[in-house]
Order: C-alpha cells, then structure tokens, then sequence
C-alpha cells in the first residue's frame, strides 16, 4: 500500500454491507469522507419530511470525529487501515 493512502471502511448498522476505499490519501479530511460516506449510503443530513432532524457521526472506536478538518492520516496515525463507525442520531421533531 502506497505511504501516502489508506484504506478506509465505515460500517453503518442501517446498511447491508461497509463503505469500503481503497487508497484514501492520508491527507482527505474527515469532513470529505463523510460527505462520501452519506452520499454511498443515500443519506442526508438535516431536517426531513417527518419532521425529524437526522445527523450522522463518524466514529473511531467511541471517540467521535467531530473536527472536520482533521485529516485521515491524523485519525489514523501509524496505521494502513482505518476502520470507522457512522452512527445516526434524530431530533424529533414538534
């Protein structure tokens, strides 16, 4: 595997089967991934027809990945796979 890459899987209890890349650079930030992550899925951010508001987290182990900035080889460290946990959370809505 390239220095410069990473492999990268993001398991979603909702869906079927991982998110999984091949060679992400190390440099991809958290918030490129997620994007990428919802768009795989088919999810959206924000509120929905139900009223509901619905937000998505990724998480590595159980440390969330809240800076968005943050880039794949800083979550990742010495490390040639990242695995990550996307979660679901809802805001009901009135």
């Amino acid at each position: 595997m390239n220095e410069g890459t990473l492999k990268v899987i993001v398991h979603y209890a909702a869906a079927a089967k991982p998110y999984e890349q091949d060679h992400v650079s190390r440099q991809e930030t958290v918030g490129t991934l997620k994007a990428n992550v919802l768009n795989a899925f088919g999810l959206t951010e924000g509120q929905h027809a139900d009223g509901n508001t619905y937000t998505y987290t990724l998480y590595d182990h159980k440390t969330p990945l809240e800076n968005l900035n943050e880039t794949l080889g800083q979550v990742a460290g010495e490390k040639h796979t990242l695995e990550l946990k996307l979660s679901q959370q809802v805001t009901q809505g009135k």
